[in-house]
């Protein structure tokens, strides 16, 4: 497996509810691959540049860096499905070379994570839950972690302001 260098990115993705429940939380996360086709054009929010890179690259879309960017990109882009699809792909691709190497793990692990971020945007929340635990017991990284963090957090603050309009009926 060529593993290159793991570059992390921020992405600040708009959520469709309270901005104030998320004041306090740190943002979603998810992870561009470094010296991958369109890399660069994931970090400055290009999405429809890093769309079309990656599909027209001349090597086509065979590498495990460039499902893991795919994903990213139709993210940014707000084609949720289609990122599932790519995040998918690159966790498949990854999983089928049987590698326990710690890099091949933490990309596993990665992906997962990536997925679960289109899963959560797109209002699968138990696909995202299920995602991140995934990600997480195949490598616990801050990530995972973090992001499995912010979204039951935000999870219990949905229920608990639910639960608080109810009883105020």
């Amino acid at each position: 497996m060529n593993c290159k260098p793991i570059y992390l990115t921020t992405l600040f993705l708009a959520l469709s509810h309270s901005v104030v429940a998320f004041a306090s939380t740190p943002p979603l996360k998810v992870a561009v691959i470094e010296g991958a086709t369109a890399t660069n054009d994931l970090v400055k929010g290009s999405s429809k540049a890093s769309i079309y890179k990656i599909k027209s690259s001349s090597k086509g879309i065979t590498t495990n860096d460039d499902k893991i960017n795919l994903c990213v990109a139709y993210l940014q882009a707000g084609k949720l499905k289609k990122s599932e699809s790519a995040c998918t792909a690159a966790i498949n691709s990854i999983e089928a070379m049987s590698l326990e190497s710690e890099k091949a793990l933490y990309l596993t692990s990665l992906s997962y994570s990536n997925r679960a971020i289109s899963r959560y945007k797109n209002n699968d929340i138990s696909g995202a839950i299920e995602d991140l635990n995934t990600a997480v017991s195949i490598d616990p990284n801050t990530i995972a972690m973090s992001n499995l963090n912010v979204i039951k957090q935000h999870l219990y603050t949905s229920v608990t302001d639910r639960l608080t309009a109810t009883s105020s009926l």
